[in-house]
């Protein structure tokens, strides 16, 4: 039996109530947001993933792609991977921003290590008969990659682009996100990072699960 996107419902919502509190008390931006750690502010390296420091299309941005990646990831994967997937896009991302001394905050690395875990499990062979998780995927990483090295119009030609390859050939698609996120790392953009760290995780944990006996419990 498919199992219910339950966790993913919950970060939506949380991500949701995090928002309207964010623009209902703009005060808290500045406290939970990334910021120097030598102070003693140690809940910085959490809370950034409830503020969205970038407007409200950011808001709206990450509660889409979280629904839609979180929603794929949660019945392919099951829920503990999602956790473990979730949480390494996030160190990886916070990592990153902290070494590259990027302020801000945002889920998206959340959301990436997601993705990540979802395109390495797809290439191991776990598509099923449904195709939309890899165009999920596949048009996430396209459009993080075009709105990173282009802007806007950079991410609408990237995710047009990645359309016409899935039609033609989904698993070179699967595999040119592999690279973008490589590229997008090695441009020092987070998402990237996020994305790398979602992959490492996701062959680890599909390596493991390969070792078990097929009947073995998500």
């Amino acid at each position: 039996m498919q199992q219910k996107p339950v966790l993913t419902t919950a970060a939506v919502i949380v991500t949701a109530v995090a928002a309207i509190v964010q623009y209902t008390a703009p005060a808290v931006v500045p406290v939970l947001e990334r910021g120097p750690l030598d102070t003693g502010e140690w809940w910085r390296l959490v809370t950034p993933l409830l503020v969205q420091t970038l407007g409200w299309y950011q808001v709206v941005t990450n509660l889409v792609t979280l629904a839609f990646v979180g929603a794929v990831a949660e019945p392919l994967l099951g829920r503990w991977r999602w956790v473990v997937l979730f949480v390494a896009g996030t160190v990886g991302g916070q990592v990153a921003a902290y070494a590259w001394h990027e302020p801000g905050g945002g889920d998206s690395i959340a959301i990436c290590g997601l993705a990540g875990g979802v395109v390495v499990r797809l290439l191991a062979g776990g598509t099923g008969e449904s195709p939309w998780p890899t165009r999920v995927v596949v048009g996430y990483v396209a459009a993080l990659t075009g709105w990173g090295f282009a802007g806007i119009p950079g991410a609408a030609v990237a995710v047009v682009f990645a359309a016409v390859v899935l039609v033609a050939a989904p698993r070179l698609a699967l595999v040119g996100s592999v690279v973008c996120a490589v590229l997008l790392a090695v441009a020092s953009d987070l998402h990237g990072v996020s994305l790398v760290s979602g992959m490492v995780v996701g062959a680890v944990l599909t390596g493991l699960a390969a070792r078990r006996p097929a009947h073995d419990v998500r």
